[in-house]
């Protein structure tokens, strides 16, 4: 049988709420917007943790390198060591003379270091030495050779 006249149209009963689905697409996208900071934030931390260590390094083996030349130029016996942190004062390493303090070099916040030379008059070190400088879990070590050559890998 066909009917000449228009068919009668079915409504179909759609599972899917349409205005649900877009407060469900605002929601993701609400916090997407919103998680972009957070891992952006971690970015910059992390970058400028490793910037903080890679400059404290670089300035210990000028340091270093500074005072073998002071050591043999003006032939006196000078020292750098590492001083930890304690009552509320920051790590440094400290470059010393004797009993005198020629230099306190005070490291950033969170890095530390470990370690110990003596240049002798000549300039050069007594024995060879490494400073370990670290902040949470990364670390660099500062190399001397017996020559006094300074190497950061």
């Amino acid at each position: 049988m066909s009917s000449d006249g228009p068919s009668p149209k079915r409504r179909s009963k759609s599972v899917i709420s349409w205005p649900l689905v877009r407060k469900l697409e605002s929601l993701a996208f609400m916090a997407m917007f919103l998680a972009v900071p957070f891992f952006g934030y971690r970015v910059v931390e992390y970058t400028s943790h490793h910037l903080a260590l890679n400059n404290a390094a670089h300035d210990l083996v000028k340091d270093i390198r500074r005072v073998k030349q002071m050591s043999a130029e003006y032939a006196m016996e000078i020292t750098i060591e590492s001083k930890a942190q304690s009552d509320g004062h920051p790590a440094a390493y400290v470059i010393t003379s004797g009993e005198k303090n020629i230099e306190e070099v005070v490291l950033p916040q969170g890095v530390s270091m470990i370690g110990k030379i003596t240049f002798s008059r000549q300039g050069l070190p007594e024995l060879p030495s490494t400073f370990d400088v670290h902040m949470d879990t990364r670390s660099i070590s500062v190399d001397v050779d017996s020559n006094g050559t300074v190497s950061l890998p």
